[in-house]
Formats: structure tokens, sequence, C-alpha cells
């Protein structure tokens, strides 16, 4: 009784190390998804990310497609609007 009770307890461990390996290589190769990565910045890092470059007062943040839209007014008074790629934080100014 007990040989046949550690043979059911061994082929149930096999199965289940074959079906472990059996998903390894599914694991193995895979990717990141790039929209995980991209959204990993949010909007209070593209705050500081733009008051860097554009000191002022933040207006309004714009969570878009691929990036954050920032609008700031300057201390001159002017108020412009500056895009930061979700990706690689990289700033643009707004052509307005």
């Amino acid at each position: 009784m007990r040989r046949v009770l550690m043979r059911t307890t061994l082929s149930a461990h096999r199965i289940c190390l074959v079906i472990l390996l059996s998903l390894l290589p599914f694991f193995a190769t895979a990717t990141p998804d790039p929209q995980v990565k991209a959204d990993k910045m949010g909007k209070r890092q593209a705050v500081q990310i733009v008051k860097k470059e554009y000191p002022g007062k933040v207006l309004k943040v714009k969570d878009q497609d691929k990036h954050y839209k920032v609008r700031v007014l300057q201390t001159q008074g002017r108020v412009i609007d500056v895009k930061v790629n979700k990706a690689d934080g990289k700033v643009k100014k707004d052509k307005n």
C-alpha cells in the first residue's frame, strides 16, 4: 500500500514538473509591454520636469495619449503649453 502511495505521489510530482517546465519558455520570452513603461511617469513627475525648464505656476495638466500637456503661467505673464513625453520625459514647447 505504501509503495502504491509513493508511486502515485511521485507521478503527481512529475506531472506538475512537466507542466511547469513546459510553461517556462512562455515566461522566459515574454517582453515587457511598452505601454506599461510609458504609464510609469505620472502627472506630478511631468510637472516637476516642466518647472525645471519653464518656471511659473502650473495651471493645468492634461493626460493625452503619449504625453502630458502642461499649461504654465510664466512669471512674465505669458501662458504656454508644454508637452512631456511619457516614455522618456523629453520636454517640448507646444506651438500656440
